[in-house]
């Protein structure tokens, strides 16, 4: 019978305990994959400090901090991605690495039978920081309309900065990107698309009006755009992360969009107890959430 152990976590946000006890978790109980669903890199500092504070920590901090991985398991998969809190101006120091695979736009082959793919990008929020942000959707259908209108009235900072190599831009989300280039249109690509049955979603925004995407006032806001995704395609699994505190709210890490399973690992980065999901491939209903 084939078995493949997957733990997975995300929104460890530079924690080094947290990494310290998922790197130990996982050599005590020898995973086969160790998967980070985004917001990897530490936050808080100056904001000018905020980009080189981030590439030193993923160039030189994380390297040594995984390390035992490659001792103690050598076989297994780090499959890992940035969040909505990453610098992407940083990408080239995850893509030069050895000890990972970075999934975000990427289609990977995890076992014979499946294939892993990740995506960073969240909807637009009101933080200031616009690196991973995109307008949700392209085309709203008409059933969303009203909803998606009150969405990027109340949630929606239009205005903000992204990372460019070592430096801030200004930056100003207008309205013409919404139908050019929205977690929609990057969702109907066939990078995503293709063979959803035997493919593992590594999304690192909740699914909209789920248990994995209520903010501590009790709103919903997940995407509408992911939602509509695991509804047509019905994929095989797909894991989140981005809202830290929905499972203390929800009560649960789980929930099914008609026969696909949805999962976050609800990790807070605050502290040094770290949530992770731990369970078998081929059979993920049996997965559990444990406190570390």
């Amino acid at each position: 019978m084939k078995k493949h152990k997957i733990l997975y976590t995300s929104d460890i946000h530079g924690n080094e305990v947290q990494y310290s006890k998922l790197i130990q978790y996982a050599i005590k109980v020898s995973a086969d994959s160790i998967i980070i669903g985004g917001d990897i890199a530490p936050k808080g500092g100056a904001i000018e400090d905020y980009i080189e504070y981030q590439r030193n920590f993923l160039e030189y901090r994380l390297p040594e901090m995984l390390q035992p991985l490659k001792k103690y398991l050598p076989n297994s998969n780090l499959f890992l991605m940035m969040g909505n809190d990453d610098c992407a101006a940083n990408m080239d120091v995850l893509e030069n690495s050895k000890l990972f695979k970075v999934i975000h736009n990427k289609r990977i082959k995890l076992t014979e039978d499946f294939e892993i793919v990740g995506y960073s990008f969240v909807p637009i929020t009101p933080f200031g920081i616009k690196d991973w942000e995109k307008y949700d959707l392209s085309k709203v259908p008409a059933t969303l309309k009203k909803k998606y209108a009150e969405r990027k009235l109340t949630n929606y900072r239009l205005n903000g900065i992204k990372s460019i190599k070592t430096r801030w831009k200004i930056f100003q989300f207008d309205s013409g990107m919404e139908v050019q280039d929205s977690i929609q249109k990057d969702l109907s690509r066939k990078i995503f698309s293709k063979n959803p049955k035997k493919t593992v979603y590594i999304i690192h925004s909740p699914p909209d009006n789920t248990k994995l995407d209520i903010v501590s006032n009790r709103n919903h806001v997940g995407s509408m755009a992911v939602r509509l995704f695991i509804e047509k395609e019905q994929p095989y699994l797909t894991l989140h992360g981005h809202i830290h505190e929905t499972v203390d709210i929800s009560g649960t890490f789980k929930h099914n969009i008609k026969n696909t399973l949805c999962l976050t690992s609800g990790n807070h980065n605050v502290g040094e107890q770290l949530a992770v999901l731990v369970f078998d491939l081929y059979n993920p209903q049996d997965v559990r959430r444990i406190i570390i």
